[in-house]
Parts: structure tokens; sequence; C-alpha cells
């Protein structure tokens, strides 16, 4: 499948190349769920859209990440389906729902793999969760997204060690036991939720115990990352910035600020993850794009203009995720241009817009 063959590439590779291979990918994607899925199909032909039309990038329908919440969409036979995802989702709101067959999962694994392997090397390293590990127990073959993100770094993980009790305090004897066991030529990766990391920080500020647990971390002298994802929204309600966050993690972790490393994903599309640079940016891989739509029109936004995130790829196949618009404001900075040497569209996330729906193609299905 070419698909398959898109997976094959580089994550991050020139334009001329890319541009040419994934809307290739992306219309097999477009024909397979107009073929398999009825949800799509009518969506499809309200708009007048048919998966042998000529368009480019940014005429591809898409969905609003709402009809995830409200609907159950899967593409093919739901017996194929061996995993369902949940989104996080706050209190009195609907998660999304996505169903995952194995081929789906391979692809995102393979995906995601592709993508960090660019930021934090292909070395298996020692994790450090700042999470509880029944977090990741699932039940009848359902994951919440945090426990599916997590699972996520298996395949980078010589060990995983969660250091966390299951209301998310600090649990210290599981934390010394986690650090005595590190070996000096071993790299050490943290990773957590951005909102999780921060409030446990305060947690410990409060209680008079952050220099203590800081001094813990001083005792690491290996090479160190945090990865770190999620929970903006709550740090900008209480004016943390993304540079204070940094500073603070830095300080408290015992490491520099470079190497602290936020990505942006979203349920909806696991796997095509969009991690900091060194220079702060986000890039679209090989596997995925991007296109900024007006906050009125829904045009497409040229770089320097803040509108919707709109994330394409064509890596699922048992639901029609390829195309999806957000709540997400974000900003194109432009394309081959960052000083890390990626080549390819790089971006800023800038805020989730809460209670709020994006309309329009929304409203048309739903008739």
């Amino acid at each position: 499948m070419l698909i398959d063959q898109l997976l094959e590439k580089a994550p991050f590779i020139e334009p001329q190349e890319k541009n040419k291979l994934f809307m290739v990918a992306l219309k097999e994607s477009l024909r397979h769920h107009y073929a398999n899925s009825p949800e799509f199909r009518n969506f499809a032909d309200s708009q007048g859209f048919h998966p042998e039309s000529e368009i480019t990038l940014s005429e591809a329908p898409y969905f609003p990440v709402s009809m995830f919440k409200h609907l159950d969409l899967i593409t093919g036979a739901e017996e194929l389906i061996k995993k369902k995802i949940l989104s996080s989702s706050t209190s009195g709101k609907q998660p999304s729902k996505i169903h995952l067959d194995n081929l789906t999962i391979n692809r995102q694994r393979k995906a995601l793999v592709s993508i960090m392997s660019s930021f934090i090397g292909k070395k298996k390293k020692v994790f450090i969760i700042f999470d509880s590990e029944s977090t990741i127990k699932g039940q009848a073959g359902t994951l919440s997204s945090r426990a599916g993100a997590i699972r996520g770094m298996l395949p980078f993980a010589q060990s995983i060690n969660f250091i966390l009790n299951q209301d998310l305090t600090l649990n210290y004897d599981l934390l010394e036991k986690a650090l005595s066991k590190v070996k000096e030529e071993e790299e050490v990766c943290f990773f957590g939720f951005t909102w999780i990391i921060y409030s446990l920080m305060l947690n410990l500020r409060k209680s008079g115990d952050q220099d203590k647990v800081a001094g813990f971390f001083n005792q690491l002298r290996n090479k160190k990352y945090c990865l770190h994802i999620g929970g903006w929204k709550k740090l900008t309600d209480i004016s943390v910035s993304k540079d204070l966050f940094n500073s603070e993690v830095s300080g408290f972790l015992n490491m520099g600020p470079g190497k602290i490393i936020d990505f942006y994903g979203m349920t909806e599309q696991l796997g095509t993850v969009y991690p900091d640079c060194e220079y702060g940016h986000k890039h679209a891989s090989t596997y995925s794009e991007i296109i900024i739509r007006d906050l009125d029109t829904f045009e497409p936004c040229p770089p320097g203009k803040t509108g919707f995130i709109q994330l394409l790829t064509p890596l699922p196949h048992s639901y029609p995720g390829f195309s999806v618009i957000t709540d997400d404001l974000g900003e194109i900075i432009g394309e081959d241009g960052c000083p890390c040497g990626r080549p390819g569209k790089y971006f800023v996330f800038k805020k989730r817009i809460e209670k709020s729906e994006i309309k329009g193609c929304g409203d048309t299905y739903e008739q």
C-alpha cells in the first residue's frame, strides 16, 4: 500500500519529495474510507466530494474534532477493532472515542518511533514516569489517552519506572528505588503530562519538600530528557508560560531547558506527534501535514497568521481520522527555514479554545 511506502521514508524529508508522496497516500486513504465508512461517505456526498476528484491538500474534506466525541466512527468491520482509546476530558465533557485495528496500531507506532527518534535518538533509555502505574491498566480493550501516551514510549524504554501514587502524589520509595537502579552510562527520560508535572511541583513547594526532591534528581549526572504533553490550558489559567515552565522544571530536574520537549498531539491522530525542536518550533513530519484555517472564513491562512489547526495524515485505517480540524489555535512560522535544519512546515501552538466547538462541516453532517 502507498501509505506504508510513505512510512518507509525518513521522518523529515524535502517538501518537493514529500508533497507528491503525501497526496498520493492521502487519496488512497480517502478512497478506503469512502468505500468502507458510511458516515464519511454520507458526509462526503453532502459536500459534493468524490475520492477520485482531483484536489489540493486544502480541498480534502475534514471532520471537526467534536465528531469523534458524539459518534462511534469505525471504518470497516467492527470485529477487527482491537483497542479503543478515550481522550482525556474535563468534567461533564464527552471524550473522543477512537477505534484501532492492528494495521492502524502498527502504522501509528511506526510513525511515533520514527518521529521521536529524530528528537531523542534511538538509544533505549531509563524512563521515569510522572504518573501512577494504575493509569496504564485499561479495561476490556479500552485505554485512556494518558495510558496510550505512556505505552507509546515503550519502544524507547530500557525500563519503565512509575513514581506517583494513584492520587498522583509523589511516592518517595518508588522514586528512590528508580533512581538507585540508574547506571552511569544510561540515558534518562522523564515523561508525564504537563499539568501533572507542574502540579506535583506546586504541591511539593507548598509542603516545603521541593528542594528535598530536587536533591534526588541532582544526583543524576546522566544525559537527561524531559518529555511532556498536554495540559497547557490549566497552566495558562494560572499564568504559567512555556518559558517559565521550562525554567522551573529544568531547575527541579537538574537539566538544561533545551532538553525539555513539549510535544503536541491528539488522540484522534495517534502516532503523528509534533515535538518542540531546540528552537521551540513544532514540525510536520513526513507522515502528516498541517493547515491553519481562518477563524471566520475557514480559508487557509498564510504563515504568520493565527487560526484553527487542521491536521492531516493517511495513517488511520479503522476510523476516518485522516483530516481533523481542532479547537486549537496555532500559527505556521514558515517552511524549510527552521535553524534546527528539519525540512518542511514548522509552527507554534498558541492555545486551546475551551467551550467552543468547530461548526460548519459538522452541522452539514448532522443534517
